[in-house]
């Protein structure tokens, strides 16, 4: 059973779905206590850094999250904003994360930002560029493409826990993986076909 974690900040229910649509057997919960029989844990994330720790910690899931996910090394995937909570720090807000992952979360920026040329926050569709033997590897040779809607991004201290790379004004991580922590920067939840191969790829290594 693959748990998503509902606690007010993400698209629990499309997630859900796109795991019914490839058979997964997944169920939306606001705690993982006592449910010892878990496979898999998803934490997805809309909105703002603190706002989002703040409520991680009223729900006790910061506990629960470093029981499962780095003591019983349960398989984990971070979505969006639920991939910045996984660092040390981020420049959206004050409060700390939860730092699974060495490194910080950064607001884009550089002349073409300032200048107007891009837009933040990054929206729409992008190509994705996975790197060779990363979780999320396609064994098709046809471009993957994802949709990101974001004003951060993240930048990893250890260059091995970077899974693949978007470009938006310059590269930038969009997706890593650190044992059983693996997490996505863009939404495979409304990637169509992109996104069920990242759930599929997830549920082999979940079940």
């Amino acid at each position: 059973m693959i748990a998503i974690l509902e606690y007010g900040m993400g698209n629990v229910a499309s997630i859900k779905n796109m795991f019914r649509k490839i058979g997964g057997d997944a169920m939306i919960v606001s705690s993982l206590r006592g449910r010892d029989g878990l496979t898999g844990i998803v934490l997805p994330g809309v909105g703002a850094f603190d706002n989002a720790m703040g409520k991680l910690s009223e729900l006790g899931l910061i506990e629960d999250l470093n029981d499962f996910v780095l003591a019983k090394k349960i398989p984990f995937l971070g979505v969006c904003l639920g991939m910045q909570l996984l660092f040390e720090s981020s420049e959206e807000g004050r409060l700390p994360g939860l730092s699974f992952v060495q490194g910080d979360v950064r607001r884009f920026s550089g002349k073409d930002f300032e200048d107007g040329k891009l837009k933040i926050p990054h929206m729409g569709w992008n190509r994705v560029s996975p790197r060779q033997g990363a979780w999320l590897s396609c064994e098709s040779d046809e471009e993957q493409r994802f949709y990101f809607a974001h004003s951060y991004h993240v930048v990893c201290r250890d260059d091995a826990d970077v899974a693949a790379t978007c470009h938006y004004g310059y590269d930038f991580t969009c997706a890593i993986q650190r044992g059983n922590i693996l997490a996505t920067q863009f939404h495979p939840e409304k990637s169509h076909k992109f996104g069920l191969s990242v759930f599929n790829s997830f549920m082999s290594i979940a079940c």
